[in-house]
């Protein structure tokens, strides 16, 4: 019973420690794009990552809701429904409401993984942790996609949905490999998804989505509750 109940204990950080890897590695990509565009590519994806880049560029903040599905290699799904809030320069809060509740928050220098039901907190400084080297340049904003990812292939789905895929460079990153389904006629990331070198696979749909609202700081701010256990 003992050895079933740890495993099952196990399973389910690592369910999230994947959720969080997943949206880090992303928010990564979308914050490089801003400030490092392709210029070794077919002219018809460098319009595309150019039309990503300038929809990014005009955007000071998001908000949306989203809808996150872990299929593990035995084939078991898990999904997961939560909000999301980013804020220029390096602020962001995920919020998992279900089927259990936990916080993801950067206020730009460090990352925080609240468990509420646990009582349990990580504290991440930039660039150790579950951030790797591709998450130190977004939070710092001196990354650099040329040099931290490339692109294996992409396609055209339809007149404005393309297909993005992207390798990491850098050995020590858990993803194998980033899927983005961007919507050209705006620039807009609609979906992605992670595969990680493990086999699990995360796929995020956003919904609900909402450009240069109004956010205040303190919604990325963090102070771990008195009775939570810090690590």
């Amino acid at each position: 019973m003992a050895t079933t109940v740890q495993q099952g204990l196990w399973k389910g950080w690592r369910e999230r420690v994947l959720s969080v890897q997943a949206m880090v590695f992303v928010l990564v990509l979308l914050s490089l794009l801003l400030v490092n565009p392709y210029k070794s590519y077919p002219q018809s994806i460098n319009q595309v990552l150019d039309t990503i880049q300038a929809f990014y560029e005009n955007t000071k903040s998001i908000r949306a809701e989203f809808e996150q599905e872990t299929i593990h290699p035995n084939g078991q799904k898990e999904v997961r429904t939560g909000r999301i809030w980013i804020k220029k320069p390096g602020l962001f809060r995920w919020e998992y409401l279900a089927p259990e509740k936990f916080i993801v928050i950067s206020d730009g220098t460090n990352l925080y993984v609240y468990y509420p039901e646990e009582k349990r907190v990580f504290v991440y400084p930039t660039g150790k942790g579950i951030s790797s080297q591709l998450a130190l340049g977004f939070m710092s904003g001196r990354g650099d996609i040329r040099k931290d990812l490339r692109i294996e292939s992409y396609k055209s789905l339809s007149e404005n949905l393309w297909e993005l895929n992207f390798l990491p460079l850098s050995q020590e990153n858990q993803v194998e490999k980033l899927t983005l389904f961007v919507d050209l006629s705006t620039g807009e990331v609609k979906r992605f998804v992670v595969w990680h070198k493990t086999g699990e696979k995360v796929l995020v749909n956003f919904r609900k989505l909402e450009y240069n609202v109004n956010m205040p700081d303190k919604i990325f701010k963090f102070t771990p509750p008195k009775d939570a256990k810090i690590n």
